[in-house]
């Protein structure tokens, strides 16, 4: 069957241009015994059986064969199959092929509305369906719907990062004079490696070399160091970490903040405050920003939201944390505001977002120590 009918989030012509990699001719359609919902906490909709149901959606006609098989590629990476559907598109019924789920996968949640969908996330799935298809002939359409929340990430941090840039430098030179020649992913699995092979402006207004540049792609996270200033004191997690130990470190466990990854839809203060409940059980009284920015802007796309947070430390909130599905062992340890900056001067803190928290921590303590 060469006709097919979407009801979801395809039903945004853009991301449906770019799934089939070229413009889709598109008809407004419904199908009736059908209707769409939201999958229950998930940014994505469902189509289940309903009497006297109507799903809304398009019809799409005349797709060549590269179209169709990339459709079927994107849909599968998800889980979904072809099925016949009786289409109502306003000129009389007729037979299409449309995605179901292989297995009720989610619950059921509000019914679907697309533009509430557009307004949050179409920039986010945008994204990642660009990722997604990148892999399209080249690899399992399963393997890459393994791996799809880790894309959800990285494409969550992108539209972030559009929504909501970074400072703008001196020169003013922006993206706008960066040019992409080749784009590739040579490696993506929970971290990614994205290569260019790019050009850019230079500062005396020439363009440069086409040149090859590679960077470690990671989601956007958050830190946040807990701060009694009652007690005066501040709470550290000890954990392994895979960066010290691969570099060839005897020293890896590393003692540091909390911090974690900001998930797709979720705010930095939303991250911060489901991060230092997860790693150490605590609930902040108060979360103050302290600095964005990137720690390795030369090789990482890593993109850091630094709090200091404001909590009650007593002796008994020490212990070991972390969330088992994620394997984490995290061990919280208290140090007075006095150890803390001896630690700092004595080069006894391996991670540099540490050191710059207490830094801060040192202009700000006396103000804190007064208002609490």
């Amino acid at each position: 069957m060469n006709d097919f009918f979407v009801y979801g989030t395809l039903r945004h012509k853009p991301l449906l241009d770019l799934v089939a990699g070229a413009p889709v001719e598109a008809t407004p359609a419904r199908i009736s015994g059908f209707a769409v919902y939201w999958a229950a906490g998930e940014s994505f909709p469902m189509i289940t059986a309903e009497e006297g149901g109507q799903a809304e959606g398009l019809l799409l006609r005349n797709l060549t064969g590269i179209q169709r098989d990339r459709l079927d590629y994107y849909e599968l990476a998800f889980g979904y199959q072809r099925a016949d559907v009786c289409v109502d598109a306003g000129t009389g019924h007729e037979m299409a092929s449309c995605y179901i789920a292989a297995r009720q996968l989610y619950s059921q949640g509000e019914p679907f509305d697309l533009d509430a969908w557009g307004g949050k996330w179409a920039p986010t799935s945008m994204r990642a369906a660009e990722e997604v298809m990148m892999s399209f002939g080249n690899e399992d359409p399963r393997d890459v719907g393994a791996r799809f929340g880790t894309i959800r990430m990285r494409a969550a941090s992108y539209a972030n990062a559009q929504a909501d840039p970074s400072a703008l430098t001196p020169s003013g030179l922006t993206a706008q004079n960066v040019i992409s020649h080749r784009r590739m992913i040579p490696y993506a699995n929970y971290f990614a490696v994205d290569e260019h092979d790019l050009s850019f402006q230079r500062h005396d207004g020439s363009p440069s070399e086409v040149v090859n540049r590679a960077t470690f792609m990671a989601a956007d996270a958050v830190i946040v160091l807990p701060y009694d200033p009652v007690r005066d004191r501040v709470l550290l997690v000890e954990q392994f970490r895979a960066g010290p130990y691969f570099r060839g470190d005897p020293h890896c466990w590393a003692l540091e903040p909390v911090a974690g990854r900001i998930d797709p839809g979720e705010t930095a203060i939303e991250a911060a405050e489901r991060e230092t409940r997860e790693e150490a059980r605590l609930e902040m009284s108060r979360l103050i920003p302290v600095n964005r920015g990137y720690p390795s802007p030369g090789c990482s796309s890593e993109y850091y939201h630094l709090f200091v947070g404001l909590a009650d430390l007593p002796d008994d909130i020490v212990g070991v944390g972390g969330e088992e599905t994620e394997a984490e062992d995290i061990r919280t340890h208290l140090f007075s505001y006095t150890e803390l900056m001896e630690m700092v001067d004595n080069d006894r803190i391996s991670t540099q977002p540490t050191c710059l928290l207490a830094l801060w921590l040192s202009r700000a303590r006396d103000g804190l120590r007064q208002t609490g």
